[in-house]
């Protein structure tokens, strides 16, 4: 596993369109107050066109994101998190918590029932590969722990 082929996977399981952030909160966004700031940073991009430093500006926005939004920006953030962008720094930490089930396995659940098994098994797979290139390193183990509570287990144990 390559991180570029990787990325190339997730364009193929999650095409980019031009995205509309109507229904960017619609389900848990309600207390996020950053929202209209998102919305219009968001608003007839495609996700391959966000900006990792608009990512990490609103990295606190994937918590809020829900069940009909999750696939619209999730592999934009996957994506800025395995190509370690300079401008990233809250957003990996918010992310991985966001993909590790843990705690609130319900709301985990259902923010990810919405994706197709070729998302879910795009986004195993690049953190997977990202989970080598990170080998000794502090964070692999948070990459770690969010495939092996729910990603692995999705497509059988890749990684």
């Amino acid at each position: 596993m390559d991180l570029a082929d990787e990325a190339e996977n997730l364009e193929r399981a999650f095409p980019p369109h031009p995205i509309d952030p109507a229904r960017a909160f619609a389900e848990w966004g309600g207390t996020y107050v950053d929202a209209e700031v998102f919305r219009a940073g968001v608003r007839g991009k495609r996700w391959t066109e966000l900006e990792a430093s608009f990512l990490e500006r609103c990295h606190d926005a994937v918590v809020f994101l829900g069940p009909s939004s999750i696939a619209e920006y999730l592999p934009a953030f996957v994506l800025a998190l395995v190509r370690r962008d300079p401008a990233l720094s809250a957003l990996p930490s918010f992310l991985l918590s966001v993909l590790t089930r843990g705690g609130d396995s319900e709301r985990f659940d259902a923010r990810f029932a919405e994706l197709t098994s070729a998302q879910r098994r795009a986004i195993t797979r690049t953190l997977a590969a990202f989970e080598v290139e990170l080998a000794g390193s502090p964070r692999q183990a948070d990459v770690s722990a969010a495939l092996d509570d729910y990603w692995r287990a999705q497509i059988g144990g890749v990684g």
